[in-house]
């Protein structure tokens, strides 16, 4: 009886969707309507300002924001906002995940939230997935922005730093998610606090959220500078590296991706590069570049991970299919792949900062954002950021025809029955789009459609210029367009005349891809605003998620084809095989979940260092007082030192009292019979007593602002030199962490460990770097003034003696 009541009542969802129709939106139309036409919505923003900062109802006041923007709207666009909109924007100011339907207007909805949280003074980001798309949001939306008051920014890649600073102090301000992500590290590298552009992270609105949350977390945002490679031993490598064979001279594991050496690769190695033991720390270069070189060789494909054009390598965007633009892959694995392909090297990268998607966004006071597909992976969502999501319903039903996935034994099979598919489609002038996972897979489904003189345009990594023209194209009639993954996300696809009669856009997905949540994305291109549309999907037990994922099984069942019970050009339907297929998606986002759970895990370790880092890198940055700040690192060093000579297990004739005074720049501080110093801690009080001595009388001849800023630039480098040091460190710990779970051993739990010891080590390194460089320039200012002095008795004396 519970079961079935459980039954006819409504959903967590679907009483959130209902509690705002019936509550909220009936406040916002009785603001809307007693809003007068001529009113100045300015004016009316500058009042609705002042009432937030005296501390008015918020939602009483919400409600009226949301009118005015429905009026901003209507006077601009001439349209009206529909509920579903209202719906969705105010799901995002309670700062949850808006899931809205490919054509239900995200953008417009966009504008309730970004001018909601642009009214609290702080700066919102609103984010989107690349350039063009910030750029088309920011000029289509400004105007409503500014009928209504509110400054509009738009920041890019390229700009100076006094752009970027006016960009960020308007109220809103459109961006990608890597941009403002690299202005934040960027931020955190500055030696003037002048140079920084950002304020205090406040509010992001994210479009394409589940791109930007999930997809993007797998790859943390990087800065790296340039240092010249070694060519000869990476083109070494790659010769050497393709010679050898999986199994015999090393094992892949493609779930994790990941490959290492077998031993007789190892032995084989030594021999060719005469060492005795490729394992001793003398031979980490060789063994590094041989390791990446293999990872280039067995883990990356050529159209599939990278392209290359114009002698260069570039790197695509494994679920957009778009060219990451002047992005690398990082620690010589780019070279590799350059090396592999036989161009010429780019200049290798050295990491100068670095934070996950995950964590930068974790900086933010409130983050919310809106997607077409993101309902598949709202526990993560949930788990990692703290965001619930909420489905809005579509303006008008969504009749679109999603038929049963069509499974093929072979690749061949496959794409024959997706040419003669498009075939059939195109000679009654309906409209098709075929998604691909891959480049490889794009061209060659073109080539096919080329040998038989069928029109197609293919938008993938290497047309993106040319994408938002493309899809718009799309569901023109006879219209076929091929294009990689979910390029083109963003752009609409609107019907051409007569389409609608013909069944509407027509999908055909070629394989299934690592995401459900991917695959829908792709259906939804088709069936936008109640119009028509289908969708299919053509997959083979050879496909590429199936080879990964469940190579041995798909054995089992070919056997089926192979004895003759199914034929082999022909597809099947539902049955043993689709749940096959099923399971394989399954085994692929779990495997992607853990990865990014992984990369979530580590990175919050390096999170805590990184914050702590940048806590003491601005205390040097924002110091007026530097004279009060150097000392504490003298300090520091000066027990450091009195430990390692003078450790609490020596007696004290055991003790190296010269050593210490010579290294603490204070010989001759403690008596030689030293017969009054009891104890490590007496000791260490002396000579700390003796150099504030020295620093007391130093500070009265070269304390002036010169000297301030000349220490503070100087300081700055000497940190930010050992915090390089440290995060190559920790990528190099990184590599190899995966290893200890085969040990039966928590590989988070050995990196934290050996994260936090590297770290304690690169602070005793830096308080050493600072102190022995300040003792130095001590040292010498001390013999200087002696020096001067001596001259200035020789000048008395023979003044005297004349």
């Amino acid at each position: 009886m519970i079961s079935r009541l459980k039954g006819w009542l409504p959903d967590r969802n679907t009483r959130e969707i209902m509690r705002i129709r019936k509550r909220v939106l009936p406040n916002i139309e009785k603001e809307y309507q007693s809003l007068q036409r001529s009113q100045n919505l300015q004016v009316a923003t500058f009042q609705l300002r002042s009432r937030l900062k005296k501390g008015d109802n918020r939602e009483d006041l919400l409600y009226q924001a949301f009118a005015l923007v429905k009026e901003a709207v209507r006077r601009t666009f001439g349209r009206t906002m529909h509920d579903v909109q209202l719906i969705g924007g105010w799901l995002l100011c309670q700062g949850k995940i808006a899931e809205m339907m490919t054509g239900e207007g995200k953008t417009m909805t966009s504008l309730l939230p970004a001018y909601w949280f642009g009214l609290q003074g702080k700066g919102v980001h609103v984010i989107t997935v690349n350039e063009y798309l910030a750029r088309r949001d920011c000029e289509e939306m400004r105007a409503v922005f500014q009928l209504l008051g509110m400054t509009v920014g738009l920041n890019l890649a390229g700009l100076s730093i006094q752009e970027k600073k006016l960009a960020y102090l308007q109220d809103i301000t459109y961006g990608t998610c890597t941009e403002f992500g690299f202005d934040y590290l960027r931020d955190h590298m500055v030696t003037t606090r002048e140079q920084r552009v950002q304020r205090e992270l406040a509010y992001a609105l994210i479009d394409e959220i589940d791109s930007v949350l999930i997809d993007e977390a797998r790859t943390p945002l990087i800065i790296a500078g340039k240092s010249t490679a070694a060519p000869d031993l990476y083109y070494v490598c790659a010769r050497f590296v393709q010679s050898l064979q999986e199994t015999r001279d090393y094992e892949l594991d493609p779930e994790s991706r990941q490959v290492m050496f077998t031993e007789s690769a190892v032995r084989k190695i030594e021999a060719v590069f005469r060492i005795d033991n490729l394992y001793e720390v003398e031979h980490t270069t060789v063994y590094h570049y041989l390791l990446q070189g293999l990872r280039a060789k067995a883990l990356l494909q050529r159209d599939v991970d990278y392209m290359v054009a114009d002698n260069k390598v570039y790197l695509i965007d494994a679920f957009t299919g778009r060219v990451l633009e002047g992005r690398q892959l990082s620690d010589g694995l780019h070279q590799a792949i350059e090396a592999k392909e036989k161009v010429p090297l780019s200049e290798e990268n050295r990491t100068y900062a670095t934070i996950t998607v995950q964590k930068f966004f974790g900086l933010y006071e409130q983050i919310t954002g809106m997607s077409g597909t993101i309902s598949t992976d709202a526990e993560e969502i949930r788990h990692i950021y703290g965001l619930d999501v909420v489905t809005v319903p579509t303006h008008k039903p969504v009749i679109r025809h999603d038929e049963d996935d069509l499974i093929f034994h072979t690749i061949e099979a496959k794409l024959d029955a997706i040419v003669l598919e498009i075939f059939k489609r195109h000679a009654k002038d309906q409209p098709v789009l075929v998604g691909t996972t891959s480049v490889q897979q794009s061209e060659i489904l073109a080539k096919r459609l080329a040998s038989y003189h069928v029109p197609y345009q293919v938008l993938n990594a290497k047309s993106e210029d040319r994408e938002a023209e493309m899809i718009a194209n799309a569901g023109l009639p006879g219209a076929i367009t091929i294009a990689t993954n979910m390029a083109g996300r963003g752009t609409d696809i609107r019907l051409g005349e007569g389409v609608a009669e013909l069944g509407g856009l027509h999908i055909i997905g070629t394989e299934r891809h690592e995401s459900r949540r991917i695959d829908n994305q792709l259906r939804g291109r088709a069936g936008r605003q109640g119009d028509p549309g289908s969708s299919q999907f053509f997959l083979s037990l050879e496909d590429e998620l199936v080879a990964r994922y469940a190579f041995e099984e798909a054995g089992e069942l070919n056997a089926d084809w192979l004895n003759g019970s199914l034929r082999s050009d022909q597809g099947v339907q539902g049955g043993q095989v689709q749940a096959f297929m099923n399971k394989v998606q399954q085994l692929a986002e779990r495997q992607l979940s853990s990865i990014r759970s992984m990369v979530f895990r580590l990175d919050a370790i390096v999170h805590e260092q990184r914050q702590a880092f940048y806590r003491q890198r601005d205390a040097v940055l924002q110091h007026k007082e530097l004279n009060r700040l150097l000392p504490l690192s003298v300090l520091y060093y000066i027990q450091w030192l009195t430990k390692k000579y003078c450790p609490d297990d020596k007696v004290l004739e055991e003790l190296d009292l010269l050593q210490l005074q010579h290294d603490a720049g204070l010989e001759g501080a403690l008596a030689m019979n030293a017969s009054d110093l009891h104890d490590q801690e007496q000791l260490c009080s002396r000579l700390e007593a003796a150099w504030t001595l020295k620093w007391n009388d130093f500070m009265k001849v070269h304390d002036t602002p010169d000297w301030r800023r000349l220490w503070r630039a100087k300081y700055l480098r000497m940190i930010d030199s050992c915090w390089l040091d440290h995060l190559e460190t920790l990528q190099h710990l990184k590599q190899g962490i995966h290893y200890h779970k085969y040990a039966q051993k928590d590989p988070v739990q050995i990196y934290q460990d050996e994260a936090w010891r590297l770290f304690e080590r690169m602070s005793d390194r830096i308080h050493k770097q600072v102190s022995q460089t300040l003792m130095r320039e001590m040292a010498e200012a001390e013999a200087e003034a002696e020096a001067e002095a001596e001259a200035e008795v020789g000048i008395r004396t023979a003044q005297h003696i004349s």
